[in-house]
C-alpha cells in the first residue's frame, strides 16, 4: 500500500492533524496552502496554548546538538543530589524513564551525537530559512529579529566541546565567531555591566529570534483563509484503526475519518501506545520568565544572550524580556518549582545587574513547558509503520527553529513529492 494521501484522482480524504502548537498549526498551513483539506483538533481552548506559549523564542540552528551529549550520564546521576543543576533528574521519574533513557544514553556516544546534531542543523537551516520566506511573503509581524545569538562561557575549557562542533556545523555552513569578553561586549554593550566571568563566546550571526505564540496564530489565520479547519476544545481518545490501517480518530463526541497526523507533543505518545506504537519520547521540563522591558528603551538587550554554564538564555522578544532555561526530567509534571524559577532570576540578576533594578519582576508571568524529547535528540518526521498515519514529533528545545521546515518535509512525504532535504534522518525506522 502506498504511503501518499493522494488517490488516483487526487486528494482523497481530508487529514486529521492531533495538536494546536507550532508543529500543529504549521502542518496544517501547509497542508492548506497546498490544497490539500486539513482539520486541526486540539484539546485545549487555544493555539499554541501549551509547549509553545512562552519558550525562549530563538531561531537557532546553531544550537542543533542534543541536548544527550557525551557525559550525560554523569550529569544525570549527579543532579540527583543537586537541586541547583541544570539538567535535573527527579528521583521519582526514574521507574518511567528506564527504556527511553537507556536509549538517551547509548545515543550520546559521540559518533551517533554528532550525526543526530547535523541532521537536526540540516532541518534548523532549512525550516529557518522557510519561517522567513512565509514572514516575508505573508508581512507577517511577530517581533521577529535576525541579529544572531551569543553564547557565553565562563571558562576556555567550556567552550571546548561547543567550538568543535560548532566548527563540525561549520563544514555545513554554520556562519559562527569566536568572540573575546570585549567582542562579547561589542556586540551586546548591556554585557559590559556584568557580573558573569565572560572567558569568551560564540556569535551565530544568522540565528533569530520572535514571539512564536504570535506566529503560531497568525500562520493559523492563514491556514483558514486556504482552507484549512481548526475545532478547539476537541480532546481525540484514540487513533481508529480498521483492518491494521489507520483511519480516523475518536473524540469524545465523534468518530471523524481521514489519515492522521500526530503533532501532539508528549500526548503523541500516549495516543502512539494504544495502538502498539512506542514512540521513544519523553517530556524534558522547562521554565520561563517573562518581565515587561518596555521601560528600558534604548538599553533594553539587543540579541539572546546564553549562559552555558547554567543552561540558561535571556532574549528580548519585542517589549519583554524572557528568562528560560533548565531541563528537568519529572514526569509529566507541570508545576512551577519555586527554587528553579529563583536559580533563573538569578542568572539574569548576574547577566544584567543594572537592568535588573529597572523592572516590574513583580508582574512577570512564570510558565513551564514540557519540551517533547526523543531518544536520540531527533524528531519523527514522516510515515508511520501503521498505513494512514504520519509523524511529526520529537522535536525537543528545536521545536520552534523546526517547526516550518518539519511542516514542509512531512507535507513533500505525505504528497509523494522530493523532499528538499534528505528525509531518512527522521523516519519512523532510522
Amino acid at each position: 500500500m502506498s504511503n501518499s494521501i493522494l488517490g488516483r484522482t487526487g486528494i482523497s480524504q481530508q487529514v486529521l492533524i492531533i495538536g494546536g502548537g507550532l508543529i500543529g498549526v504549521t502542518t496544517l498551513f501547509e497542508l492548506s496552502r497546498r490544497g490539500v483539506p486539513a482539520l486541526l483538533l486540539e484539546a485545549g481552548s487555544e493555539l499554541a496554548g501549551e509547549t509553545s506559549f512562552a519558550n525562549g523564542g530563538m531561531l537557532a540552528p546553531s544550537h542543533s546538538e542534543p541536548w544527550n551529549g557525551p557525559g550525560i550520564l554523569g550529569h544525570l546521576v549527579a543532579s540527583l543530589f543537586d537541586p541547583d543543576a541544570a539538567v535535573k533528574l527527579r528521583l521519582g521519574a526514574i521507574p518511567g524513564l528506564l527504556g527511553w533513557g537507556l536509549q538517551f544514553v547509548r545515543n550520546a556516544a559521540p559518533q551517533k551525537f554528532q550525526r543526530a546534531a547535523q541532521a537536526n542543523y540540516l532541518l534548523s537551516t532549512y525550516s529557518a530559512a522557510r519561517t522567513r520566506q512565509i514572514t516575508l511573503d505573508h508581512g507577517l509581524q511577530y517581533h521577529q529579529s535576525d541579529k544572531g545569538t551569543l553564547r557565553i562561557f565562563s571558562d576556555q575549557k567550556a567552550m571546548d566541546w561547543p567550538l568543535q562542533m560548532a566548527r563540525t556545523l561549520a563544514l555545513m555552513g554554520l556562519d559562527f565567531e569566536v568572540v573575546s569578553p570585549a567582542q562579547a561586549i561589542q556586540i551586546e554593550p548591556q554585557l559590559a555591566h556584568s557580573n558573569i566571568s565572560i572567558a569568551g563566546g560564540l556569535y551565530a550571526k544568522n540565528d533569530g529570534v520572535g514571539d512564536a505564540h504570535l506566529f503560531t496564530w497568525q500562520l493559523a489565520r492563514l491556514a483558514q483563509k486556504s482552507g484549512g479547519e481548526i475545532r478547539l476544545n476537541t480532546k481525540v481518545n484514540r487513533l481508529v484503526q480498521e483492518g491494521g490501517q489507520v483511519i480516523g480518530v475518536e473524540t469524545d463526541g465523534a468518530m471523524i475519518r481521514g489519515p492522521v497526523v500526530l503533532a501532539a507533543g508528549i500526548a503523541s505518545v500516549k495516543l502512539a501506545a494504544r495502538i502498539g506504537l512506542q514512540l521513544p519520547i519523553q517530556p524534558a521540563k522547562g521554565y520561563s520568565i517573562s518581565v515587561e522591558a518596555g521601560a528600558l528603551g534604548e538599553d533594553q538587550p539587543k540579541i539572546p544572550i546564553l549562559d552555558d554554564a547554567m543552561h540558561v538564555a535571556v532574549s528580548p522578544i519585542g517589549k519583554i524580556l524572557r528568562v528560560v532555561g533548565t531541563a528537568e526530567f519529572a514526569g509529566n509534571d507541570l508545576s512551577l518549582r519555586s527554587r528553579r524559577l529563583v536559580n533563573l532570576r538569578k542568572v539574569f540578576t548576574r547577566m544584567y545587574p543594572q537592568l535588573n533594578e529597572q523592572l516590574d519582576w513583580g508582574t512577570a508571568q512564570s510558565w513551564a513547558g514540557l519540551r517533547p524529547m526523543s531518544a536520540d535528540g531527533v524528531a519523527f518526521i514522516g510515515a508511520a509503520l501503521q498505513p494512514g498515519l504520519w509523524l511529526n514529533c520529537g522535536h525537543g528545545h528545536l521545536g520552534w527553529t523546526m517547526a516550518a521546515g518539519s511542516a514542509q518535509l512531512l507535507v513533500d512525504q505525505m504528497l509523494g513529492t522530493s523532499p528538499a532535504i534528505e528525509p531518512a534522518p527522521f523516519q519512523w525506522i532510522r
